[in-house]
């Protein structure tokens, strides 16, 4: 008998299969989705941050009077910053506000842009003035380039607690103490000038 006609015909190993994928690959896999999702979260609350910035520069761009100018700032504050903190803020005490929360070498630059523009926004002049009044004197404009300043280097607070919604915890003793200051000296200089009349 002959030995090879006992044995078998050769036969070919089945079809190898793209899965299951080895464990590493998985894992790979499943780095790159939570990868891509950290990523997108991260873009996605940048893009939220930074919305009401942009619309408030877009405002300010509108703006064609000293009155929107302040009005575009305070709505800016209230998009970023607690209402209890600052919808009460006016004048001098807005200023204060908005000086302490710039970055330390841009306050003496928007100090002198904005000059005394909060305080005459609210008070009446010898001279009929209208909310309609274009930006046309060079210090008005200088009040509308203090705002830009303001919302471009302000916005949004690199400190979290200005807002997530608590009362401010490293700031609040400097800025309270500011404010009751500028109250003081304008509660001061009312009476002087009261006591002259």
């Amino acid at each position: 008998m002959d030995p090879l006609a006992q044995l078998k015909d050769i036969h070919l190993p089945g079809a190898v299969h793209n899965y299951p994928i080895a464990p590493g690959w998985w894992m790979v896999a499943l780095s790159l989705l939570v990868l891509f999702i950290f990523v997108g979260l991260r873009i996605r609350r940048y893009m939220v941050k930074h919305k009401a910035k942009k619309q408030a520069l877009k405002q300010l761009a509108n703006a064609n009077d000293t009155v929107a100018v302040v009005n575009t700032l305070k709505w800016a504050l209230l998009a970023y910053f607690p209402r209890s903190q600052v919808a009460h803020l006016s004048g001098d005490n807005l200023k204060t506000f908005l000086t302490m929360t710039l970055p330390t070498k841009h306050q003496e630059s928007f100090q002198q842009l904005s000059a005394d523009n909060f305080n005459t926004v609210y008070q009446s002049n010898n001279k009929t003035i209208s909310q309609g009044d274009l930006l046309s004197s060079a210090n008005e404009t200088a009040f509308s380039q203090a705002a830009k300043l303001w919302l471009s280097q302000a916005l949004p607070p690199k400190d979290e607690s200005y807002s997530d919604g608590s009362s401010l915890v490293t700031d609040s003793s400097t800025i309270s103490s500011s404010i009751t200051q500028t109250e003081k000296s304008a509660l001061k200089s009312t009476e002087v000038v009261g006591a002259k009349s």
